[in-house]
């Protein structure tokens, strides 16, 4: 069947998908790949802001706005994303006793087995990488963490026009969904009430598949349970996660060179990678840590905090020329509470007799930044140093549905919550990450305040909303989860959930990678059984 743009009622398909972003494009093709029609609903149409289910309520300011947090349209908030990809761990699946709510229903296996399809789905290399650390034996920390980066992360023109000349998948665009309406016996979902184009329309399936992203996912479902309908798991808009991430400290290598296994580097296919540090699993186990990762970043030449003389050289020069603002990507971060102004850098000049030796590797760096490279060599060794952190699944940390305005559909009340837990895990990480920098000899960090206002610097850059985890999450048990293992929704035999909110944790991995993974997995489970049924027939 071809692209539609409304004119015609979508037909009975397979599978009726519920959201085109990376989950639900993921999830069609590799369904029309064996063989199985689908029905591909999206809210976005070409470029135009898309009309919503109903407002959405953001309750404090620790979540971004939806506008900036989701995007509508085929390929939908990929034209949001970086690119980075990341796998989970395997301690993510684990039961931790100090992680309350922790532990996934299914083992990391049932993941792993698809990071390679999802990777070429991403347009990302998957050629393995070796390992390298950092000339230490203490594995207390390591930099087994691996970020790839996607060669063109917005995924709509990539892949519309295959989507468009499928014969099995039937595109819609402008489709507002705005009821799930079960059968008499309340345990299939016979029909499907959208907008599409403004006109309303039923839409039947075999099998639905709700993609829309986690708090579009759980509006459904919460306005599924309040409809009488069915009763949908109560934990559904419960547990609340995303990730906490920022700066607080600066890394000083010992040795310049000791930072450059963490560069931006390109794989022999040409794939961009990165390697990251990450305390052990059983050092996380041992200090009760959330997971973690720790990368390096360039500090703008600007900021005179990078302490090297070669670098505030080349500021000097280039705004003396006039030449700064027109280079400048202004893409590189600060450092936060660092000295800024002429002086700070004439006084890292004074300071740092080597720096003319040091100007060539410098003005080589720079070119290569401006040519693509992505690291900045800091002759001084000195970086700004981002965590990114899991955050503990913390049951008040929820969405819940509003009233309802001039015929739309439900507000959705969002409380998203960061606990102490989630702050006090990045300080500590921050700490045996230093002392295993001094320990090593390899280096240590220079904090960017004191310990007594570190907590509310944490605190303060606390800013999520983007990955929309485990407001679904999946359970074995309807009263721990709202899917169960094959991410089927309890109660239900023909509604599924996909995305970050399945995910009963989130590790310190941007979701993108491993929610199109669990995606793939649940497109090949669907697949099976529907073919199963046709022989059966």
């Amino acid at each position: 069947m071809i692209s539609s743009q409304g004119a015609q009622d979508p037909p009975t398909s397979d599978v009726c998908i519920v959201g085109a972003g990376p989950v639900g494009l993921a999830m069609a093709l590799r369904l029309e790949a064996r063989g199985i029609s689908v029905t591909l609903l999206e809210m976005g149409q070409d470029g135009d802001t898309a009309p919503r289910q109903g407002r959405i309520e953001i309750s404090n300011r620790h979540h971004a706005h939806v506008e900036a947090a989701s995007r509508a349209g085929i390929g939908g908030t990929s034209a949001l994303w970086g690119g980075r990809c990341v796998a989970l761990d395997d301690l993510d699946f684990e039961k931790r006793e100090h992680v309350p709510f922790s532990g996934w229903p299914i083992p990391h296996g049932e993941l792993r087995r698809y990071y390679g399809p999802a990777l070429e789905f991403l347009r990302c290399s998957t050629v393995d990488l070796p390992a390298v650390e950092l000339a230490v034996d203490d594995q207390r920390v390591t930099t087994s963490a691996v970020e790839r980066w996607s060669e063109r992360p917005d995924l709509g023109p990539v892949y519309l026009e295959r989507v468009r000349s499928s014969d099995r998948i039937s595109l819609f665009t402008g489709a507002v969904v705005t009821a799930l309406e079960p059968d008499a016996s309340g345990q299939r979902i016979e029909t499907l009430c959208a907008q599409i184009m403004g006109r309303d329309v039923r839409i039947r399936a075999g099998v639905f598949i709700l993609a829309g992203g986690g708090l579009e996912n759980t509006r459904l479902l919460l306005a599924l349970r309040n409809s009488g309908g069915i009763s949908p798991s109560p934990v559904t808009g419960q547990f609340y996660q995303g990730h906490l991430t920022g700066y607080i400290a600066v890394i000083q290598f010992d040795c310049a060179r000791s930072a450059m296994p963490l560069f931006f580097q390109r794989s022999r296919d040409g794939g961009v990678f990165r390697r990251r540090l990450q305390i052990s699993p059983a050092v996380q186990q041992e200090e009760r840590l959330l997971n973690s990762v720790f990368w390096i970043d360039a500090i703008s030449i600007a900021d005179p905090v990078h302490g090297s003389g070669a670098l505030s050289a080349c500021y000097l020069f280039l705004r003396l020329t006039r030449l700064y603002g027109r280079l400048s990507k202004g893409l590189a971060p600060a450092s936060r509470g660092a000295a800024s102004g002429w002086m700070a850098h004439v006084r890292n000049l004074a300071a740092d007799w080597t720096w003319p030796r040091d100007l060539p590797a410098v003005l080589k760096a720079l070119s290569h930044r401006r040519a693509g490279g992505r690291t900045l060599l800091n002759p001084k060794g000195r970086y700004l140093l981002r965590y990114h952190a899991e955050q503990v699944p913390d049951p008040k940390s929820r969405v819940e549905l509003g009233a309802s305005e001039n015929g739309v559909g439900p507000a959705l009340v969002v409380d998203y919550r960061v606990v102490e837990q989630d702050i006090d895990s990045v300080l500590r990480s921050h700490e045996v990450l230093d002392d295993w920098l001094r320990r090593n000899g390899i280096g240590h960090l220079d904090y960017s305040a004191d310990g007594s206002v570190r907590q509310k610097s944490v605190s303060d850059q606390a800013f999520d909303g983007f990955h929309q985890i485990g407001l679904a999450r999946m359970a074995t048990d309807p009263g721990e989860g709202a899917a169960d293992v094959d991410c089927r929704v309890h109660g239900l035999a023909n509604l599924y959930l996909s995305g970050s909110c399945l995910f009963p944790t989130g590790g310190h991995a941007n979701p993108t990678l491993p929610a199109v993974a669990l995606a793939m997995r649940l497109a090949d489970h669907l697949g099976q059984n529907l073919r199963q049924e046709r022989s059966e027939a």
